[in-house]
């Protein structure tokens, strides 16, 4: 993967690199003038000379080039008014042609010894007293997986709860599970269990364990969640977080107390040559615009972001759908959502493209209120525990985004930890265009339009999807599909996209999942030129709404070799275009 975005077609050629403003480097300094023979060491202080040439007036676009190598942030990189280009002239950083620039929010772990068995242990600064505590592990560019029962590969992977309580004043939550399925593990107030719902999960910490008759008390404080997500009798579940549970190659624990992680080695894996990191930030890059003053006409071009944190609420993550998620006792407005590795807030003309954004325990990239005209075009966006890319706001009140555009970009493997997330959600929106997307491997939908459950008028409207290739969805829950829809939504039109392979796990307790599922209040779409195939239930669907409610022309959805042969040509046209495949379609290595 390191591979294919070093040799990414860059926008800047050999001449463009000669003629950059400013040049930063591994072996650079904070006190030398940026030019290419004494380079910046950080961009933080590239952005700081940058913004000393905005003050004086931009005669001409100013361009940032960064040299191959990993440059840990300290912090989130805020970029504001007074880092803006001009209606005439753009703000750019990028990647040196060629080289690999990647922007960690984590810190590298190490040196490594050898612990009990096959077991090595390293000491990390800052755990013991309580100002870090991560929840992702990368080892060799892999997410590693926190120490869990049942094992990741076991079959199945989950256990049922025999039964689950809250009680009505929301002081005590229990679940069930058969005698000897929970344990007393140790360090009993850092172990999670994950709680599968229909289209949405929970995570909740524990506070003791009956290990004789299974009764298992979750960690206030407590909410009541949505009926078809909350714990219940017969819903999957695993623990996840002892160091009892580390019993396998790639699974790792740290523990609070003592600062010291757990991890064992995947086999070829050597601790002492292997690199492995820890998130720190949560949001690496923030564009933050105000509503008097946008931030325009910056760019970020063919870097890699990775490696972000996110710490459980007090309350766990009580999922609400597409990784929004309750953060009040009852369940009402307005909900939390995972943050993004890179958020877009008040920003116009402004883009990402050509980069890559991986190994986030939140989501990726975000574009949302107060935000018009800017691009995300050309990214690999996986390994998130949450969503890929979202576009638009959760509130209506909110100003709305508008003429924003997804296209071109590699989304997979997302939903790693929340299994509610989708590849690309877009909310509260207009004039948004997805297009030409490859978007798969996900626990739940491909592509969400629209939040709000009935047919009343919200700002979201004139949205168009459009030839994507959207495939292997719904690997964990239900009630969803390759492309999932709701609400009013006048001129939204969804046109030529490739659907298909909507599983059914044993996971899946619940409503159907469908090649297309256009849910509540969902009217006023154009549906046109789509192909839709293998579906575990209907390959359309259509809850508090209707067919007629839409105007559909020329869709090919039935029996896969029908379909392939009569909607040939809208498959080809469908997925990343000629002249992204290439780099982007191999997708993770």
């Amino acid at each position: 993967m390191r591979a294919i975005l070093a040799t990414t077609a860059v926008l800047l050629t050999a001449t463009a690199a000669a003629a950059a403003d400013f040049f930063v480097a591994p072996g650079g300094s904070d006190t030398n003038p940026g030019t290419e023979k004494r380079p910046f060491a950080t961009l933080g202080q590239a952005q700081k000379a940058v913004r000393a040439r905005i003050a004086a007036g931009l005669k001409a676009d100013v361009t940032v080039l960064v040299r191959g190598g990993t440059y840990e942030l300290a912090e989130t990189l805020v970029f504001g008014p007074e880092d803006s280009g001009t209606e005439k002239h753009a703000v750019t950083y990028a990647a040196a042609p060629g080289e690999e620039v990647i922007l960690s929010g984590g810190r590298k772990v190490g040196p490594w010894k050898r612990g009990q068995g096959e077991t090595w242990t390293a000491d990390v600064p800052g755990v013991k007293g309580g100002k870090w505590y991560p929840r992702l592990l990368i080892v060799g560019g892999r997410r590693a997986v926190r120490a869990r029962t049942p094992n990741v590969d076991a079959k199945p992977n989950c256990r049922q709860m025999k039964g689950a309580e809250l009680s009505k004043d929301l002081k005590r939550h229990t679940i069930t599970m058969s005698p000897g399925l929970a344990r007393n593990w140790r360090n009993i107030a850092d172990v999670e269990v994950m709680a599968a719902g229909n289209w949405a999960i929970n995570r909740k910490r524990l506070a003791s364990v009956d290990e004789q008759t299974g009764l298992v008390v979750l960690a206030p404080p407590h909410s009541a969640g949505h009926r078809a997500i909350h714990p219940g009798p017969g819903r999957w579940c695993y623990f996840e977080n002892a160091l009892e549970m580390l019993d396998q190659p790639g699974e790792w624990y740290l523990d609070r107390t003592s600062g010291v992680l757990h991890y064992r080695p995947r086999p070829g894996e050597d601790m002492s040559k292997t690199e492995a990191v820890l998130p720190v930030l949560v949001r690496l890059v923030e564009v933050r615009g105000t509503p008097e003053r946008a931030v325009r006409n910056v760019h970020f071009r063919a870097i890699a972001f990775e490696h972000t944190n996110w710490q459980l609420p007090p309350i766990g993550y009580l999922g609400i759908q597409a990784c929004h998620h309750n953060r009040a006792e009852r369940w009402q407005r307005p909900w939390a959502r995972l943050p993004a590795a890179i958020c877009l807030s008040g920003a116009a003309g402004c883009s990402v493209r050509d980069g890559r954004v991986a190994h986030c325990a939140g989501c990726g990239i975000e574009v949302v209120g107060r935000c018009r005209d800017n691009v995300i075009e050309g990214n690999h966006v996986f390994d998130c525990s949450g969503n890929g890319i979202m576009i638009g706001t959760s509130t209506p009140e909110k100003e709305t985004s508008t003429g924003n555009r997804a296209s071109n970009n590699h989304v997979e493997a997302c939903g790693r930890e929340y299994y509610g997330a989708v590849g690309i959600w877009v909310g509260f929106a207009e004039k948004t265009l997805v297009a030409h997307n490859l978007v798969h491997d996900l626990p739940y939908s491909g592509i969400s339009v629209g939040w709000q459950w009935n047919p009343q008028p919200t700002p979201c409207k004139e949205n168009t999807v459009e030839a994507n290739h959207v495939y292997d969805v719904m690997n964990r829950l239900c009630d969803g599909g390759c492309i999932y829809t709701l609400g009013l939504q006048p001129g939204t039109a969804f046109r030529a996209n490739h659907l298909h392979a909507a599983h059914r796990s044993p996971l899946a307790q619940g409503a159907p999942n469908n090649g297309m599922f256009i849910d509540q209040g969902s009217k006023a779409y154009l549906f046109e030129r789509n192909v839709i195939y293998d579906a575990a239930d209907q390959l359309v669907r259509f809850n508090q709404c209707a067919r007629d409610w839409h105007t559909w022309r020329d869709n090919h959805i039935g029996p896969e070799a029908e379909v392939k042969k009569s909607g040939a040509a809208i498959i080809a046209g469908a997925g990343l275009e000629p002249a992204y495949r290439q780099r982007l379609a191999a997708g993770r290595q």
